[in-house]
């Protein structure tokens, strides 16, 4: 929640993407920097890989950033970050339990879920509190932090929360688990230097360096017809997840993302989850294929209240 003056606006304060934020961040992602988005994580493992940084204000004014940290090959280690920040004179009330809110980010759900130590440490920030947990034999740490002034009992006007997975592996320690939330800073509020000998992404997070794949999504309405509007799916050069952007006429406030399943000779196979305004949601599986230099996108799914959603290129 969110306090202002005397009246109190309810906000989800973070649901997944590989990231996911609450569905009002606008149809439209900024893609920014690294050092614009001001968030620091020198996880073990993602040195020299990709990064990906989207901001955007949501109806309340509430500034969300959401950041993907990859890996240099392969498929692990791999981390999702999501800050929440308040306009002035605004703050947060309340957020959920870091152990509760694990399965809102979509790559957690489905998965069998341990939950192992957790507890709280600080870094360069504040407070901090982590929770290590394993996700179908994948050892995880994930943190949830709170900072900025407050009001009586609000928790401060910004809001951290993510996630980071090694691998295949044992569940982490609560040592572990606090020496990796200890490579999370702020370049604002609690900057931190890189471990030594790291090296900067070497994958390019700008336009020029992401496949940018125009779609059109199509959703059943409850007139016995469809609405039909434009979109992007964008994904990081070299890599097989990402995020889908609707265009500003979409007519549905949603976010999206992108997420590898399979490969099968030349076809990739891939789920998507898009999260919109006023609780509405849909998912469904997606194929990509490359022919002649073109790529080819046929997607199919359905959204909460049961109507079909078709995503094609």
């Amino acid at each position: 929640m969110i306090r202002h003056a005397r009246r109190i606006l309810v906000l989800a304060v973070f649901a997944l993407a590989g990231a996911c934020t609450s569905g009002d961040i606008g149809p439209e992602y900024l893609e920014v920097s690294e050092e614009e988005s001001k968030l620091q994580f020198y996880g073990p493992g993602l040195a020299g890989g990709y990064r990906l940084f989207l901001t955007g204000k949501d109806n309340h004014f509430v500034r969300r950033t959401i950041a993907s940290y990859g890996p240099v090959s392969g498929e692990f280690p791999f981390a999702r970050m999501y800050l929440a920040e308040t306009p002035p004179t605004r703050h947060f009330t309340r957020v959920q339990p870091v152990k509760e809110g694990l399965e809102q980010w979509d790559w957690f759900r489905g998965k069998a879920l341990e939950i192992g130590a957790s507890g709280d440490t600080a870094n360069a920030i504040g407070r901090i509190e982590y929770a290590a947990a394993t996700a179908d034999g994948i050892a995880c740490v994930a943190w949830l932090q709170t900072f900025g002034p407050r009001e009586g009992t609000g928790v401060g006007t910004r809001v951290l929360s993510g996630f980071y997975c090694k691998g295949k592996g044992t569940m982490p320690s609560t040592a572990e688990s606090e020496s990796i939330v200890r490579l999370i800073g702020h370049r604002t509020y609690g900057a931190i230097e890189p471990p030594a000998g790291w090296t900067a992404s070497t994958a390019s997070t700008n336009r020029t360096g992401s496949i940018s794949i125009p779609i059109q999504v199509i959703w059943a309405n409850d007139s016995s017809g469809v609405d039909i509007f434009g979109g992007r799916i964008r994904i990081p050069e070299g890599q097989e997840n990402g995020v889908i952007t609707l265009g500003a006429g979409a007519g549905r406030q949603c976010e999206g993302v992108v997420n590898y399943d399979k490969r099968e000779s030349d076809r990739l196979f891939m789920r998507w989850l898009l999260t919109c305004a006023n609780d509405l949601n849909a998912s469904g599986t997606l194929t990509m294929k490359d022919v002649g230099g073109s790529t080819y996108v046929v997607g199919e799914g359905k959204d909460n209240r049961g109507r079909k959603v078709s995503l094609i290129e």
